[in-house]
């Protein structure tokens, strides 16, 4: 679960060594509830954030006449003078519409905005977090959002009929090249980073800005907290492992470092497994996050983190007709330090570099294979704000890739290869008044492996319908150069290639969203072979196209039910692609035509304890059957999941602390990913099959977490 509840932990409980109580509940003019909103003690950092329900809670040892102020983006700041002598209870603080904000027109086809600044925002970091199902994965809870397909046996992001490699994350705008931890044959993995590192996240279904390249369908962008609050200290133990978190903060300096072991073995043993483990999963991992506020608008963040994991199981190689003994160890390390700045009243500068290694070796019975991949990136952003209308972004990036796999397999085998890609963007955002804005702009990229050069024009606009609704739409072409597992054996491959057309109406009212968006994607050069496992260059060309086209719809309600908030999101897709080894136009495996989540929660203040429950459904995937003539015509049967969590605030040994409990598939689904065929008939000419299905039918994490 990496350091998902740890940190949770330090949102939902306060400081343990602070003296004075202080709380209440912050709304807007019309009485809805504000989540995310900040307040704090003026001269001082004793504070809080609201939470879903628009209720804060915190300490101070602070005493006398002293000012709280509340603020959020979207509302005029409020200063409240407090005369603090005991606690304060049961404050209604209300929040004035700042309405020239309120009125204006917000560019956001393609775009799903997770934040706790911006009042646009569909999610904040606690909704990503606390998603039942998600288990603490912020992939797992845009998976809820539509757009996405139900890939269970991958753990990955899939958007709109487009596969996990085509979908990038960004931290603090710079790549992070390996976001999940490795996988073994039809076991899902799950993201590195917890959501609530991050203080807002962007998960763009398409038509993203010519800032971020090389992903055909989609990206995550990732902004990482500020300056941590306070000193606090806090420890989890779960079913799973332990976990320990610390920071320090000064005045103008914060450090926080965080540190956790997890291993499977309690939780392969209380739950039925449909693996043979030979070594139960392992992982460690620790984090460190330093930031330095330069002056009133600078800031100086610097990112680090580190995972180890090792497990080894026995694999049914059905295909093959034996069993191998699998074994995978992987070490991965990221480290990005970033440096943002306004200069003057009309220029920001946002620079970083980054450098990601990861270095995997997998043993099947006697054959060895080793992948170390190293990649880093340079890069610098200038904005210019000409006027308050006129906003003009610009800037480059270098990134390189240096890919080594050696296979001791029948020989020793190498193979090798190095990327450096150069690239450049501008993009010019206009609002011609409060009803209409258009951005446009474009990106250029080159390769040195590819020794191709691609220039990208996209362009986006917004017209506001009403003075809650508004249209919006967005074109653009996006360029992704091959696969690695492509380009170490044919290195003159071209880029893949894909154009997005997408149009969004969205009604917006307090608490309240509807948001309705059709999209078509056309895809050329994609990568396509005759034989998956040839090592001949010229086995593989950029001959394959395909489309993707669908509807998108969200309605997300937080008034209708007391202390109660849900969204609903559905998506219907349509995808074909003719590309790898297909032998003509057919929808590929990982895409389902419907699918729907259903995500509520409620607060029950009396008993301090925040239930979740998550309902998600997808139609049946399609999957090659080669007793059927006709190709990819088979579908498996539907998924479906009801997954459940719950939060308990309490007191242990007069320290502060969380319960945490997840449940996932209560009801017990019995979920089928797709099937695997034996290459060889038998003597009817049948070819036989074995499900793929999740590693065991149910899970339950328990946590129990408290503030030294």
């Amino acid at each position: 679960m990496k350091t998902i509840y740890t940190i949770l932990f330090q949102f939902l409980i306060i400081s343990a060594f602070s003296q004075v109580n202080i709380s209440g509940t912050v709304s807007s003019q019309s009485g809805e509830p504000i989540a995310g909103a900040n307040l704090f003690i003026q001269g001082s950092y004793d504070g809080s954030t609201t939470d879903s329900l628009g209720q804060f809670q915190f300490k101070t040892s602070l005493s006398g006449t002293q000012m709280l102020i509340a603020s959020y983006v979207g509302y005029e700041t409020q200063g409240i003078n407090l005369e603090i002598v005991t606690d304060i209870s049961n404050m209604n603080i209300m929040l004035i519409d700042n309405v020239s904000e309120l009125n204006e027109v917000v560019i956001n086809a393609g775009t799903f905005e997770a934040s706790d600044k911006k009042k646009s925002a569909v999610l904040n970091s606690i909704d990503v977090a606390t998603t039942a199902g998600a288990t603490g994965d912020i992939y797992g809870a845009f998976g809820t959002m539509p757009g996405s397909h139900k890939v269970g046996e991958e753990g990955r992001l899939f958007v709109r009929g487009g596969e996990a490699y085509e979908t990038k994350t960004y931290m603090d705008g710079m790549l992070v090249s390996s976001p999940y931890y490795s996988k073994l044959p039809d076991l899902p993995t799950r993201g590195r980073f917890s959501p609530l590192l991050f203080n807002g996240a962007v998960f763009s279904t398409g038509g993203y800005s010519a800032e971020y390249g090389q992903a055909l369908s989609s990206i995550v962008s990732l902004n990482t907290v500020a300056l941590e609050p306070e000193d606090k200290s806090s420890i989890s133990v779960i079913t799973v492992g332990v976990q320990g978190s610390h920071a320090k903060r000064w005045e103008n300096t914060s450090l926080a470092v965080t540190a956790d072991f997890l291993h499977l073995g309690l939780s392969n043993r209380l739950f039925k497994q449909n693996i043979e483990w030979l070594k139960d999963p392992v992982t460690t991992g620790s984090t460190m996050m330093f930031r330095h506020k330069t002056s009133q608008t600078g800031m100086i963040k610097s990112f680090g983190s580190f995972s180890y994991n090792t497990s080894s199981l026995q694999n049914n190689n059905f295909q093959e007709s034996v069993l191998q003994d699998i074994t995978l160890n992987n070490a991965n390390a990221y480290i990005n330090t970033t440096y943002n700045e306004m200069h003057g009243e009309k220029w920001m500068i946002n620079s970083g570099v980054s450098y990601n290694l990861d270095n995997e070796k997998t043993r099947i019975d006697n054959d060895q294979i080793l992948l170390v991949r190293k990649s880093g990136q340079i890069k610098a952003c200038f904005t210019n704000f000409t006027t308050n209308k006129i906003k003009t972004k610009m800037g480059g990036d270098f990134i390189f890739n240096n890919y080594r796999q050696e296979i001791k397999m029948d020989g020793n085998f190498t193979l090798p290869f190095k990327n450096n890609q150069l690239s450049a963007f501008i993009e010019t955002e206009i609002k011609i008044n409060s009803i209409f804005a258009i951005r446009a702009g474009g990106r250029i990229e080159h390769s040195s492996l590819l020794q191709k050069t691609k220039v990208m024009p996209r362009i986006s606009s917004a017209l506001k319908t009403g003075k809650n609704s508004q249209l919006s739409m967005a074109f653009g072409t996006f360029y992704q150069n091959p696969q690695d597992d492509y380009l170490k054996l044919a290195p003159t491959l071209s880029p893949e290639k894909s154009t997005h057309s997408i149009l969004t109406w969205q009604y917006k009212k307090n608490t309240r969203t509807l948001r309705i968006e059709a999209y078509s994607k056309k895809y050329s050069n994609l990568v396509k072979f005759k034989e998956e496992y040839s090592a001949e260059p010229n086995n593989y060309a950029n001959s394959g196209k395909g489309y993707s086209n669908g509807i998108d719809i969200l309605w997300r309600d937080k008034k209708s039910f007391d202390k109660g908030d849900y969204w609903i999101s559905y998506s219907w897709n349509d995808s074909r692609r003719n590309y790898r080894d297909f032998k003509l136009e057919a929808t590929p495996h990982y895409v389902s035509e419907h699918n729907l989540s259903v995500v509520y929660k409620r607060f029950f203040q009396k008993i301090n304890s925040i239930w979740a429950v998550t309902y998600s459904f997808a139609s049946g995937r399609p999957y090659y059957n080669p007793n059927n003539s006709d190709f990819m015509s088979d579908r498996t049967k539907s998924y479906n999941d009801m997954s459940l969590s719950i939060t308990h605030l309490m007191f242990i040994f007069d320290k502060q602390a969380v319960i945490h409990l997840v449940v996932n598939n209560v009801l017990g689904f019995n979920n089928i990913y797709g099937y695997t065929f034996n290459n060889t008939p038998d003597n009817r000419g049948i070819y036989h099959s074995q499900p793929v299905t999740p590693p065991s039918k149910r899970m339950i994490v328990a946590l129990v977490s408290f503030q030294l």
